[in-house]
């Protein structure tokens, strides 16, 4: 296997929300969120996995005022992703993006990622899908590879 795909891979792997997953029991929306933008700012905890593989992800998904998102795989442990989030109706978006090192180390142009997502909340838990996309180095059209799959969660309480 070359080591460009096995970069690919990896650079999918670590997406992120490159995100998907099996349902984790909800917490109900604590009473001083509730009226925040629908209940969706602050941060979950989730479960993602990717579509057709069996591996699932422990991610914290953060939704901020201003419209700022930011992902973080932490088991396994990833690149932190950060972009923008809209609600649209009863459901959420949101779009964010990372990036790799080079083949010629951390200095050099590598891969990025950006991942779109779509959810709801309901019942205090969000669940939804996504599609990751991984761009050539330099490039933002240049598609090497893409994957879709699930995710859910429940928020964090401090």
């Amino acid at each position: 296997m070359s080591e460009n795909a096995m970069g690919r891979r990896q650079a999918l792997r670590g997406a992120g929300i490159a995100a998907g997953g099996v349902a984790i029991a909800g917490l109900a929306t604590t009473p001083a969120l509730a009226d925040d933008d629908n209940g969706l700012l602050g941060s979950w905890i989730s479960v993602r996995q990717d579509d057709g593989s069996p591996d699932k992800v422990r991610l914290v998904l953060s939704f901020a005022g201003g419209g700022v998102f930011v992902s973080h795989d932490i088991s396994p442990a990833g690149p932190p992703f950060t972009g923008t989030w809209a609600r649209h109706g009863k459901s959420f978006r949101a779009t964010f993006w990372t990036g790799f090192p080079g083949e010629g180390g951390p200095e050099s142009v590598g891969p990025t990622v950006r991942v779109r997502l779509v959810g709801t909340l309901k019942h205090g838990k969000i669940s939804g899908t996504y599609r990751a996309t991984v761009f050539a180095p330099g490039s933002a059209t240049e598609v090497l590879e893409s994957n879709t799959g699930k995710f859910s969660g429940r928020r964090i309480d401090a």
